[in-house]
């Protein structure tokens, strides 16, 4: 390694990174983002938003964008697998029939002949011309992806974390998927959109208490309480996330602090301590 000049595996990464084309670098950069293991289909979406891709060319933005992944394949950066995707046994799920109505599997999106074969229209991801054909991508080493973040500015990679979070909001079926609302909640944190990080964590860590996982609930509340804690100034104003502060969401970090104020008591936490650590 010394010998190519390289001082150290960073460096090398780093040359490597650089000598890809602008495009194939910037599909990195939401991949990154992503996380170190990501699907095309959360990546195209993402890309639909991004670039305001109209519905007509949503296969060619896809395939254009499988194209960039699959030169980070070919060096090496990431490596991916076709066996992801739904289980088929769920399609009822997702495509209702109406009792005594029986609809066989090559029927899927619609209803059944009792009602004229309507078809159904496809919502969220299954609505993605490459549903069907949905892989999985991961990094081959967490040291890549720390080298792209690392040489991302915050501001782009806050842009990059609300554009995943946006999508994932809109294209969600199951809101009631703690493990899917926790993966959005992280993407609004890292954006630093504290107005739909507190209305979100209050949900979740809501919902938590409910199940009897206070000390879950509290580790959100305080993640979100990060956010709130990092205001900056600006030209004599209060910014958050970019976006100026307003009454609404001063009235969210109140509430939050009065969920995360709860969960002190019910973990018997003295309250002082919460006040010194404030």
């Amino acid at each position: 390694m010394l010998q190519l000049g390289f001082g150290s595996v960073n460096e090398l990464l780093l040359y490597r990174i650089d000598a890809l084309d602008a495009e194939v670098r910037s599909a990195l950069h939401l991949a990154a983002v992503l996380g170190t293991e990501f699907d095309l289909i959360d990546a195209a979406l993402t890309y639909e938003h991004m670039f305001r891709i109209r519905d007509s060319d949503r296969l060619e933005s896809a395939m254009g964008l499988c194209s960039l992944l699959e030169v980070a394949v070919d060096e090496g950066i990431l490596e991916q697998s076709f066996a992801v995707g739904d289980d088929d046994d769920d399609d009822d799920d997702h495509y209702p029939v109406d009792e005594g109505v029986h609809a066989s599997k090559s029927d899927k999106g619609t209803k059944g002949a009792s009602l004229g074969n309507v078809t159904i229209p496809l919502k969220g991801r299954r609505s993605h011309p490459l549903y069907a054909e949905n892989r999985l991508y991961r990094f081959t080493h967490d040291s890549w992806k720390t080298s792209i973040l690392g040489v991302m500015l915050d501001g782009r990679k806050a842009e990059l974390h609300e554009n995943v979070a946006i999508t994932l909001e809109h294209k969600m079926i199951d809101e009631g998927d703690l493990k899917e609302q926790s993966r959005l909640l992280s993407h609004w944190i890292a954006s630093g959109n504290f107005a739909k990080a507190a209305d979100l964590g209050i949900k979740i860590g809501s919902q938590m208490m409910i199940l009897g996982l206070n000390p879950g609930a509290l580790l959100i509340f305080d993640d979100v309480l990060d956010i709130f804690t990092s205001i900056e100034t600006e030209k004599g104003g209060e910014r958050y996330g970019g976006k100026m502060l307003n009454a609404p969401c001063l009235a969210f970090s109140f509430i939050v602090y009065l969920c995360y104020v709860y969960l002190c008591y019910s973990n018997n936490n003295p309250f002082v301590l919460y006040i010194l650590r404030h």
